[in-house]
């Protein structure tokens, strides 16, 4: 019978050859328990989602660190956040690092699917998308913050599932505006 050794974050990078520990990454069930603590999804705000977006993409481990002391509010006055994290159970971070992976993904597709828009032929030659693309979020919220009459730094700070049900509103509101245009 195949036994492995459950061992901590701090003892996973130490280890010189992690590859019997990397099979678990993908296979593991997803969880959302981290040391004991669970992160609550529903209270993350817009900036948050997105900062966690590209933690995902683009990760390190003192960036996935700083995001699970943030998510699991890791620390005490006994343990310090950073010792708690490094000496969590290293398939702590396997199954909550998917949870958290599946969760985002899930919200990206929910976002894609809900928010795309009817391609415009003129946009479309002019590549407007991949334009766009890389200042997409700063732009949802500027033009949330003009229609609130607040700063794109407050918009950040909205709970994601208000500002996303607002983003749905305008998507609808302006479909109907460009079917009723197309009538006349």
């Amino acid at each position: 019978m195949f036994s492995i050794e459950n061992i901590s974050i701090k003892e996973y990078f130490e280890l010189q050859d992690s590859s019997k520990y990397d099979i678990f990454i993908d296979t593991l069930t997803p969880d959302n328990i981290f040391s004991g603590k669970r992160f609550d999804a529903n209270r993350l705000t817009l900036d948050e989602v997105h900062v966690i977006t590209q933690i995902l993409k683009y990760s390190n481990i003192d960036k996935i660190k700083g995001m699970y002391i943030e998510l699991f509010k890791l620390g005490s006055f006994e343990i310090s956040a950073e010792k708690e994290f490094y000496n969590t159970s290293v398939f702590d971070l396997f199954r909550t690092k998917k949870y958290i992976n599946d969760f985002i993904n899930n919200l990206v597709d929910t976002e894609n699917k809900l928010l795309k828009g009817v391609p415009d032929e003129k946009l479309i030659r002019i590549g407007a998308a991949e334009k766009l693309a890389p200042v997409s979020f700063l732009l949802t919220k500027m033009r949330l913050a003009e229609q609130f009459c607040v700063s794109p730094k407050e918009v950040g700070n909205w709970n994601y599932n208000y500002a996303f049900s607002l983003m749905i509103a305008n998507k609808k509101s302006n479909d109907i505006q460009r079917e009723y245009a197309q009538l006349k």
